[in-house]
C-alpha cells in the first residue's frame, strides 16, 4: 500500500524528488555588478573634475596655466563649432589608421615567423628589443630630417611604436601553442602552412588581440608626438599651437579630445577581444 503526503488538495508520493525550484529573480547584487564598472568610472571622473575645480578656485596653480573646467568646456565647444577641428582630426585619423594597419600586418607576419622559427627569432631579437626600447621623442627629429614635414614621419613613428608590441605578443602566442597538437598534425603529414592555419592561428588570437589593444594607445601617442614636432595639420598641431600662444583652455580641450578618443578606441578593441574569445569557446 502506497503512502502519500497531502498538501491542500494535491498529493505527492512519499520519497518523490522535490519539484525544481524556480530560478531566482535578478537581485540587487547582480544589478550592481552589471553597472559597477560604469558607475565607478563615472565617479572617478566626477571626483577628478571636482578636484580640478577646487584647484582652480583656490589658485593652487596660476590661473594662466590651469583654467577651470567651465572654460575648457567652452573652448571645446568653440573648437567643434569653428569647424577646423574636423579637418585636423581627419589628418590624424589617416596617420593613425595607416600606421596601425601597417603595424598589424608587419607585426603579425614577423611574429609568426619568429615564433615558428627559432633562428628567425634569434636573428631579429636585437633589432626588436632596440626599437621597442627607443624613445619616440628621440627618433621624431631624425625622421623629419629624412622624410620632411608630412604624413610619412608620423606613420613611421606609429609603425616603429606598434610593430614590436604586436610582434612580441604574436610570437608569444605561437610559442604557447600545444606542442602535442603540432606533433599530431605533423604525424598526419601536415605542412607548416597547414599547421599554422588550422592550429596556430586560432590559438594565438588572445595574444594578438592583447598586442593590438596596447598598440592603439601607442599609435595615438606616436601620431600626437609626431605632429607636435612638425606638422601643418592634425590634433597635435592644434595642441602645440595653443600651447605656444598660451591659450590654455584650447590646449586642455585638445588633451581632453585625445584622451576621449584613446579611451573609446581602446574599449572598442577590448570589446572585439571579448567577442573573439567567446567565439573561441
Amino acid at each position: 500500500m502506497s503512502v502519500t503526503m497531502r498538501t491542500g488538495s494535491q498529493a505527492e508520493p512519499a520519497g518523490s524528488p522535490p519539484a525544481p525550484a524556480t530560478p531566482p529573480s535578478r537581485t540587487v547584487k547582480d544589478a550592481w555588478a552589471a553597472v559597477r564598472p560604469v558607475a565607478l568610472g563615472t565617479l572617478c571622473l566626477v571626483l577628478l573634475v571636482a578636484l580640478w575645480q577646487l584647484a582652480a578656485d583656490e589658485h593652487w596653480v596660476k590661473p594662466l596655466f590651469l583654467p577651470g573646467p567651465a572654460k575648457v568646456v567652452h573652448a571645446l565647444g568653440s573648437l567643434f563649432s569653428g569647424g577646423d577641428i574636423w579637418s585636423n582630426l581627419r589628418v590624424s585619423a589617416e596617420e593613425f589608421a595607416v600606421g596601425l594597419g601597417i603595424s598589424v600586418v608587419l607585426g603579425a607576419a614577423l611574429g609568426l615567423l619568429t615564433g615558428w622559427y627559432k633562428a628567425a627569432d634569434e636573428f631579429l631579437k636585437p633589432l626588436v628589443i632596440g626599437i621597442n626600447s627607443m624613445p619616440q621623442v628621440a627618433v621624431v627629429p631624425v625622421l623629419i630630417l629624412i622624410f620632411g614635414i608630412g604624413m610619412t614621419p608620423k606613420i613611421v613613428v606609429v609603425v616603429l611604436s606598434c610593430t614590436t608590441v604586436i610582434l612580441m605578443n604574436t610570437s608569444a602566442g605561437v610559442e604557447n601553442v600545444d606542442w602535442q597538437l603540432r606533433r599530431l598534425a605533423r604525424s598526419f603529414g601536415a605542412s607548416d602552412l597547414q599547421v599554422i592555419r588550422t592550429i596556430v592561428l586560432p590559438s594565438l588570437v588572445p595574444f594578438f588581440m592583447t598586442g593590438f589593444r596596447i598598440s592603439i594607445g601607442r599609435a595615438m601617442i606616436g601620431v600626437v608626438v609626431g605632429e607636435i614636432f612638425a606638422s601643418k595639420a592634425g590634433i597635435g598641431n592644434i595642441l602645440i599651437s595653443a600651447s605656444n600662444s598660451f591659450n590654455m583652455p584650447v590646449m586642455y580641450a585638445t588633451v581632453a579630445i585625445i584622451t576621449f578618443l584613446g579611451i573609446v578606441l581602446t574599449q572598442a578593441a577590448a570589446l572585439l577581444e571579448r567577442r573573439m574569445q567567446r567565439w573561441r569557446r
